[in-house]
Order: structure tokens, then sequence, then C-alpha cells
């Protein structure tokens, strides 16, 4: 006897899903990357710095080579002289400061009570707020984070084993880097490989403005601080000058770590030496983020002040201080990637709109004219009659046309 059948509307309805084996092993593969990557993710930005410093010295490498020297010899010679110039750099700086920090140390009641006397007596709350301040070194709080060297010296270490371990990367880079990147590039569809090399170079010639304008930079706030601990008479004014060069590498923070000590030490002197010394470090950063890194890194890498500016904050919120040393090359370089690799999946208005535009904070006098151009959906001067062209935009061809004109 058959079991009497539930209605048609009270069946279950029971679904069937058939993957295929291929897919499967996709997303499984899908997930391994990811967490790989992740997990990956500090080694990876290491080996990226890696990459930038040895795009960077490949010309220093290239000028050897071009004068007879074989590449081996050359990379380790300029390694040498690496490592030679950042223990010079070490001994010169650590060696001297910490000289200064125990003299002032040593003197801290002295020029405690000196500035405290110095103060006038129908200010207490001035004199109170003096007085908190020269009590933090001392303070419950600030102990308890002192006690706690063990795991600062470990941060310190390991800081500078990742320094050591990018050194010894970008050497490798710069020894068998092309070997690297054929290996790389056999992944490329031949068809394509063309349209690589024309990336590479291009991207190359960024990254080494990039540098180039960090050593800029750098160099001009060493100067800076050099002549301004010498008018003041601070101690240790070279190696606080070596100092502040290569924490003006470091974004945000580099800033901070320069200033301290000068600061400190512009109060050894007296106090209004070392409140001139803070109001002129804090000063000069200001004309430097605003003016001077956005000109600098803007001629060089064609990016607008906006883009700088913009450019560093987006970088800084993702990936703190690296991704601020990281993020201007990268988007520099998005440009190159949209017309050697783009162009074909968008319009070509939109190519030679962002090459003109590109390009224009580098022509003096013609940005507005180029703005108002795209703005008005005009065509540009280089484009001729009828908005053809030989290529959808170079800088080369910009720069005949002009020169035509």
């Amino acid at each position: 006897m058959e079991s009497p059948q539930a209605p048609l509307g009270e069946r279950p309805v029971i679904f069937h899903i058939a993957l295929p084996t291929h897919t499967v092993i996709k997303v499984a593969a899908s997930l391994l990357i990811g967490w790989a990557v992740l997990r990956l993710w500090p080694e990876f930005v290491l080996l990226l710095v890696a990459l930038l410093l040895a795009i960077a010295l490949q010309p220093v490498v290239a000028w050897f080579e071009r004068r007879g020297w074989r590449r081996g010899p050359a990379v380790l010679l300029l390694a040498l002289i690496w490592f030679a110039l950042w223990g010079a750099f070490l001994t010169v700086v650590v060696t001297s400061l910490s000289e200064q920090v125990a003299h002032l140390v040593r003197s801290f009641p002295a020029l405690r009570g000196r500035i405290e006397a110095s103060l006038p007596p129908h200010f207490p709350v001035l004199k109170r707020m003096v007085g908190d301040i020269f009590s933090l070194p001392t303070a419950p709080e600030i102990t308890r984070h002192i006690q706690l060297h063990w795991a600062l010296g470990t941060s310190v270490l390991a800081g500078g084993l990742s320094a050591l371990v990018t050194m010894v990367v970008t050497i490798y880079l710069l020894l068998d880097g092309r070997r690297l990147y054929a290996w790389l590039i056999a992944y490329v569809p031949r068809r394509h490989r063309d349209r690589m090399a024309t990336t590479a170079d291009e991207v190359s010639v960024v990254v080494q403005a990039y540098v180039r304008g960090q050593v800029i930079t750098s160099v001009l706030f060493s100067i800076f601080v050099g002549i301004v601990l010498t008018i003041f008479r601070v101690p240790a004014a070279l190696p606080l000058a070596l100092l502040a060069g290569v924490c003006d590498v470091i974004p945000v923070v580099g800033i901070v770590i320069a200033t301290v000590p000068a600061a400190l030490l512009g109060l050894s002197v007296s106090p209004s030496t070392g409140l001139a010394v803070l109001a002129l470090y804090a000063a000069y950063h200001i004309v430097e983020s605003y003016y001077l890194v956005p000109r600098v890194y803007g001629s060089g890498l064609r990016l607008s002040t906006l883009a700088v500016v913009l450019a560093l904050m987006l970088g800084a919120a993702l990936q703190g201080l690296i991704g601020a040393l990281l993020v201007l090359p990268l988007v520099a370089a998005y440009p190159i990637i949209e017309r050697i690799w783009l162009a074909r999946y968008l319009s070509p208005e939109v190519i030679k709109d962002h090459g003109a535009l590109a390009e224009a904070p580098s022509s003096a006098g013609n940005d507005h004219d180029v703005v108002d151009t795209v703005l008005q959906g005009d065509r540009h001067p280089w484009e001729g009659p009828t908005g053809s062209s030989t290529v959808l935009w170079n800088p080369a061809t910009i720069a005949r046309g002009k020169r035509s004109e």
C-alpha cells in the first residue's frame, strides 16, 4: 500500500549545486593566496622598499659599468660605501648626541632652577605649567613606560634587523635583478612583453625622480638645521643636522624625532634659544610640507600640489610611515599604467586629457589653459584640427608641438 503523497504546494524544494572540481581548486587557491598575502604583508613591503632602492641605485651601477667595471665589483663597492657611510653616520650622531644628552641630564636640575627663576612671579599658572613639564621625566606613568626597556629594545632591534635585511635584498636585486625580472616576465604572454618593457622603463624614471626629490629635501633640511643651530651656538650642530636629514625621510614622525633633541640642547644654552629652535623647526616643517615637497616631487613626478598632499595623507592612513614613503611613486606610476595598459578600454579623449593635465604642472603658465580646455571639452592645440594624433599622448609629442608653434 503506497503512502499518500504530500500536496504539490507542500513538497520540500531541494536544490542540487554542482561545483566543478577546477572551480573548487580556484577558490581554495584564492583563499590560500589571500591568507599568505596577509601573513607576509610586512615582508612584501620590505621587498617593495628594497626594489625601489635598487631601481634608484641602478644608474650608479650603470655609471661604473660604462667605465669598465664588471657588475659584481661595482655593486660590491657600492655596498661597502653604503655600509661605511651608514656606520659613520651612526658613530658620529650616536656618540656626539649621547654625550650631549648625558651632559644635559647632569645639568637638568640647574637648568630647571634657572628657567623657573626667570619666569615672572605674577604668572603662577605659567610657573605651575613649567613645573609640571619638568616633572614629566619623574612622573609615575613615564617611569612605568621606561621600565619596559626590554620591549623598546626589542622594537629597536627588530627595526635595525629589518633595515639590514632591506639593504641585503637591495644588493641582491642589483646583482641578479635582471634574471629575476626575466623569470617573472615569463608569466606575461609574449605579445605583451614590449609593453611591459616600456612600463618598467617609465616607472623606473618615476622612482628615480622620487628618490632624487627625497635627497633634495633631506639635504635642504640638513643645511637649514646646520645654519640655525650654528647661529644659536647649540651644541652638536653637525650631528643634529645629519639626524635631521635622515629623519626628513620619515613622514610626520621624522620631524618630531629631529626636533626634540635639538630643542632640549637649545634649552641648555638658554630658554629663549630652545623656544627659537622649536619655532624654527616647526616653521620649516610647514614650509617644506606645503611648499617644497609638492614642488620638488610634483615637478619630478608630474603630480600637482594637491595630488602630492592627498597621496601622502592616504598612504599614511593606509600603511603608516611605510605607506607615506611608497605612495608617491605608486600614484605617479598610474598615468603610465593608464596610457600603456588601459588605453584600449578607455575613451581616447580620457587618455589625452589626463596626459595633458599630467604635463601641465611642469609647464608654467599653461596649467589654467589646459584645465579650461578639459572642462570645456575642446581639443588641445597639439591634437590638430581634427583631434587626431599619431599617439594618444606623449610628452615628447607635446614638446615638439610647442616648439613648432
